[in-house]
């Protein structure tokens, strides 16, 4: 096997693959990437739950493939002098490393040991821009739950339906909806882990080109002729979201979404334990007000806005709040409430590909 290639798309793929490498497993092959040359140069991390393939340009001379332990090879490209670096192996198992001045020896295995990253069946095949499915990402993965008591919430849930694809994500104290319009034939539901989608954001581009997808009861694939990434779904009934939703409102707020933002960023300056003293917000038709009222101070700020309905005054965590808010893309807001028991509603007041729900917090009298 012999290669050459430009230093830093190396240490691109290398940081990818890395993603689905094990920093600790019972298979010592998995603690290495897997490097293959054929028509193309593939880099491939994989932990039996996520597998990824990348691939690098490079001047191919000579095919072959073998299994490199991940963090050494990945120390050495970042460090390499020359942006140019050829990489070859030998007889003896090991891969001979050069750049510039510098040359380094590694040990290698075969790659024959190393498992391969499964294939799904692609005759079925939904496709998004990369531009949209940054978007739809990025827009909703943030509200999913990070505590292992409810399995199911640690992922977001992709509705493929028959005019819409919609990605919702819960952790019992937010809701995040993004829909974007696309006709699919075949209409899916699933749940994807978050880590595949947190992982995949980092390699979008915010553009029109294509990604795939391809999914079977167990996985899914998300793929275009330069990556693939494979996840295991999560399984299980995912809550009946939409009777989250109230249906009808007392109060409406219209609103810019950065003026709310940083007023809650600033009444939370005050705050050293979020969970234990909510941000407080007071609405009347004259006045939006954000304050706060914690151990180390207080803070009243108030923000202009349309407010229109009753009266009320409701409480919230603020880093909930910070999430949904600086999820929106949109200038403009509304804000909807219904008691100040009940949920609040973000909503952009011109996009309607997205809604955010905040569960309320007792205040403190």
């Amino acid at each position: 096997m012999k290669f050459t290639c430009n230093r830093d798309k190396l240490i691109e793929g290398i940081n990818i693959v890395q993603k689905a490498v094990p920093t600790k497993t019972s298979m010592s092959v998995l603690e290495g990437i897997l490097i293959q040359v054929y028509e193309e140069l593939k880099l491939t991390g994989n932990d039996l739950e996520l597998g990824i393939e990348y691939e690098v340009p490079a001047i191919i001379e000579e095919i072959g493939s073998i299994v490199v332990n991940s963090k050494t090879f990945g120390d050495i490209v970042r460090k390499l002098p020359d942006i140019y670096v050829t990489l070859e192996t030998s007889n003896t198992n090991t891969l001979h490393i050069t750049s510039g001045a510098a040359h380094y020896e590694i040990k290698s295995s075969p790659a024959e040991g190393y498992p391969q990253v499964v294939s799904i069946d692609t005759s079925v095949i939904y496709t998004l821009s990369e531009k949209d499915l940054k978007s739809i990402i990025k827009q909703t993965v943030f509200a999913a739950s990070i505590d292992g008591s409810r399995p199911i919430l640690k992922g977001v849930f992709m509705d493929m339906t028959e005019n819409n694809i919609n990605f919702v994500a819960i952790d019992g104290y937010k809701l995040a909806i993004k829909t974007i319009e696309k006709h699919n034939d075949v209409p899916i539901s699933v749940v994807i882990p978050t880590r595949i989608l947190n992982e995949i954001v980092k390699v979008l581009n915010s553009n029109e080109d294509i990604i795939k997808i391809s999914c079977n009861e167990n996985q899914i694939m998300f793929f275009t002729d330069n990556f693939k990434f494979v996840s295991r779904l999560l399984k299980g009934e995912y809550i009946k979201y939409q009777s989250m939703i109230p249906r009808e409102y007392k109060t409406e707020v219209n609103i810019k979404s950065k003026e709310f933002l940083y007023a809650v960023e600033r009444g939370a300056l005050v705050m050293n334990d979020e969970k234990k003293y909510p941000l407080l917000i007071s609405i009347n038709t004259e006045e939006f007000v954000v304050s706060s009222n914690a151990e180390n101070g207080s803070s009243r700020e108030v923000v202009e806005a349309e407010v229109v309905g009753d009266v009320l005054e409701i409480g919230f965590n603020s880093r909930n709040m910070t999430d949904c808010l600086k999820a929106v893309e949109e200038e403009n807001i509304k804000v909807l409430f219904t008691t100040n028991i009940g949920p609040c509603v973000i909503k952009g007041t011109q996009d309607n590909s997205f809604l955010y729900l905040v569960m309320p917090v007792k205040t403190r009298n």
